[in-house]
């Protein structure tokens, strides 16, 4: 999973570093030279949404992800792997609810394409799909290695 971690990482950054090249050059292009880039809007699009999905996944992986930090530490040292343990559960709950219903999304825009590039909306839309069955694998792998720390007998780690 650091593999993927890494390269999820790598290609986010590749992405933010393509919306701020391609929209410094847009413009340049448009008040320097007086020209219009009618596609980059479009690639900016794509590179954005690939940026975000790929960061949002590369934050559940590193656990970085939103958490209560002031009700967590709130808690008795004994119950904060047992909220870890219910935060996990309910990230998986949301993230197959995510997943089902983007990739519901994907399909229902295969048909309609992007202004100037030509291609397909779903492309874009497809980064959501991609990244949340990576993030589900991550979330569950969590889940697994809390719940073997129940079975030891003990209570379950709270982070990786």
């Amino acid at each position: 999973m650091k593999t993927v971690q890494k390269i999820f990482a790598l290609l986010a950054g590749t992405c933010v570093a393509g919306v701020f090249v391609i929209t410094f050059a847009q413009v340049i292009q448009r008040y320097v030279f007086q020209l219009s880039m009618p596609w980059a809007n479009d690639v900016i699009q794509i590179l954005f949404t690939y940026s975000v999905f790929l960061g949002m996944a590369v934050g559940v992986f590193n656990k970085s992800h939103l958490n209560v930090d002031v009700l967590i530490q709130a808690f008795p040292e004994k119950t904060k792997p047992w909220f870890a343990l219910f935060s996990n559960i309910v990230i998986l709950v949301f993230l197959s609810a995510v997943l089902f219903y983007s990739i519901r999304f994907v399909t229902d825009n295969m048909d309609q394409y992007m202004t100037y590039v030509q291609v397909p909306m779903s492309l874009t839309y497809a980064a959501i799909p991609a990244t949340v069955c990576f993030m589900l694998v991550s979330v569950v792998l969590d889940l697994l290695r809390q719940l073997r720390g129940f079975a030891g007998g003990g209570t379950p780690q709270e982070g990786r």
